[in-house]
């Protein structure tokens, strides 16, 4: 049978009739999306689009197909997720738009960003159908590109060299194993003389006693070493809690006299005599008491102490304890005796080597060195090469310390060889697994694009040092998460400081991060024209992105495509800076 072809045009026309008169009507739907220049949060640009449709446009037995597009010219760089809506008379699963009374649709989407996405728009691709019918209506330009500010980020980590051989060291204990260098190291002797009873005689069984040998020991080497500087002697004299305190108070005078008078016959033996001698004296040693008491077994112990804390008055105090009967009996045995004293602290301070004798032997002898000398050598160190050189000798000298293969990969890192960085900080890992190598691992995986590796590591070293929580930092304005950068990053100032600052939504801590930077980068002074395009400060915006392209000159093509500059795109003044 033959059909006439204006038969079958008719047919066509009668079967796409109602669709047609939604591809005349397209332009009665009304969209709008957010935010109107998509934005790049987090590695994903999200988009929010809601569409309005009027009575009497969308036909009863038709499906809509809306498609978002990221569009460059006629480039598709990513289909979205497609929107699909129906009339009232299809028979599926899709939202349901009234012919009578019209209706609407809200969209979310979220999509991985690219860099294209830059400069590129948002595009609606709509197709009507009706059976087996369907008809393109026109695409609808949404939004214009993505601005994609916090990739600005600049992935700068900063690595840490190893300088306690514990890191939770007490850094007031100083032990050549472990601790940076001293030049001056404090250095106490200490000695107790006890007497007896109601006396302050010397006795010689105390004065042969070991920590009074090792006192005058001490003395001498002070005498014969002239790195040894002798600071003072300090005295204190005690009597013990019993019997009446003006009786213990002349008893602990005597002694303090008695202490005294010998200290200084030996000083003065061992030609010390202008040493500093600084004497006191304590009538009743209740600190001292409590101490003991506390240490001890005695039966009575918590009655004792709920007495020194309910009276303050020392005969109560006295009186109350001697009630205790049994409990006095063990007390005038084995406590009440320490306390009969005078303490002897010998002060001094011993000098370590000079910066140029730590050198000279770093350049002969490096392993006649301790470790924290020969660390604080490679500090001294001009270049990077001899202190890459003093390290390596630090690992052969002491090879089962973690801070040589550290330190030589903080070089290797500071050298841009991260190869050598990683390898130096995965052999400083296997002597010791701290915080600070899981720094300086973290960092290496950053720079060799491992973000999620890297952001364990710097996660697992958090505390060891502010420069962990800044690396911390820069990954969290990567990954969208501002407040907690801003808090990590804290006081530094910098690029990565302002930028969060910035993205958290302060733009004043973000210009004065930026004025506080000593010497500015290209960068800075075009971040400092982003936060004039975001305030509409066009004055800021000109000159510091002027300044910016004068330092570097690609950034005239960078803000040419740069959305956050969009409403000023077609003014003079920013024309004429970026053609």
């Amino acid at each position: 049978m033959k059909i006439f072809p204006v038969l079958v045009a008719a047919i066509l026309l009668a079967g796409c009739s109602g669709i047609n008169k939604m591809v005349k009507n397209a332009e009665l739907v009304n969209y709008s999306v957010q935010p109107e220049i998509l934005e790049l949060h987090g590695g994903e640009v999200e988009v929010k689009i809601n569409g309005e449709f009027p009575p009497k446009f969308f036909v009863k037995s038709a499906e809509l197909t809306l498609t978002p597009m990221i569009v460059d010219g006629e480039k598709v760089i990513k289909e979205l997720k497609p929107i699909k809506l129906q009339g009232e008379k299809v028979q599926a699963n899709n939202k349901v738009i009234s012919y009578d009374n019209g209706g609407d649709f809200a969209y979310t989407e979220k999509f991985a960003f690219e860099e294209s996405m830059r400069k590129s728009e948002l595009k609606l691709k709509i197709t009507a159908a009706k059976g087996s019918k369907s008809v393109s209506l026109p695409e609808v330009k949404l939004a214009d590109g993505v601005i994609a500010t916090p990739n600005l980020v600049q992935f700068t980590p900063q690595v840490l060299k190893g300088t306690t051989l514990k890191i939770n060291q007490n850094p007031s204990v100083y032990d050549p194993n472990a601790s940076v260098f001293q030049r001056e190291v404090p250095e106490t002797v200490n000695a107790d003389i006890l007497y007896l009873i109601q006396q302050a005689q010397l006795r010689n069984s105390e004065l042969k006693k070991e920590d009074l040998v090792k006192m005058r020991e001490f003395l001498d080497e002070i005498k014969s070493d002239e790195r040894l500087k002798l600071e003072n002697v300090a005295i204190s004299s005690y009597a013990s809690p019993d019997g009446a305190l003006d009786l213990n108070t002349k008893l602990s005078d005597r002694r303090g006299s008695t202490a005294e008078n010998y200290i200084k016959r030996e000083l003065k033996r061992k030609k010390l005599a202008d040493a500093d001698v600084k004497a006191s004296t304590t009538a009743e040693d209740w600190e001292g008491f409590e101490q003991l008491v506390r240490a001890s077994n005695i039966q009575d112990k918590e009655v004792i102490l709920r007495v020194l804390s309910m009276y303050k008055d020392v005969e109560v105090r006295e009186k109350e304890i001697k009630n205790i009967s049994a409990a006095y009996v063990e007390l005038a045995e084995n406590v009440l005796p320490q306390l009969r004293r005078s303490k002897y602290l010998v002060n001094a301070t011993r000098i370590g080597k000079s910066d140029e004798e730590i050198a000279a032997i770093a350049a002969n002898s490096p392993d006649s060195l301790n470790p924290a000398e020969l660390l604080y050598a490679a500090e001294l160190a001009e270049n990077q090469d001899e202190k890459l050189k003093l390290y390596q000798a630090f690992s052969s000298t002491y090879p089962s310390d973690w801070r040589g293969p550290n330190n030589e990969g903080y070089i290797h890192f500071m050298k841009n060889d991260l190869s050598a960085a990683k390898a130096a900080f995965e052999k400083a890992k296997s002597l010791e697994n701290n915080s600070y190598v899981m720094n300086n691992l973290g960092a290496c995986e950053l720079l060799s694009g491992n973000v999620e590796a890297a952001r364990n590591y710097f996660m697992g070293a958090l505390g060891a040092d502010p420069k962990v929580a800044y690396n911390l930092g820069m990954i969290q304005i990567k990954e969208g998460d501002y407040a907690d950068a801003v808090k990590n990053i804290g006081n530094t100032k910098d690029f990565n400081a302002a930028l969060a600052a910035l993205m958290n939504g302060s733009t004043n801590d973000a210009l004065a991060i930026i004025d506080a930077i000593p010497s500015k980068s290209a960068m800075d002074y075009y971040l400092k024209a982003v936060i004039g395009a975001r305030t509409s400060n066009n004055e800021l915006l000109i000159s510091n992105l002027k300044t910016a392209i004068s330092k570097e000159s690609s950034l005239a093509g960078k803000a040419k495509t740069d959305l956050e500059f969009y409403k000023f795109f077609e003014t003079p003044e920013f024309t004429g800076l970026v053609k």
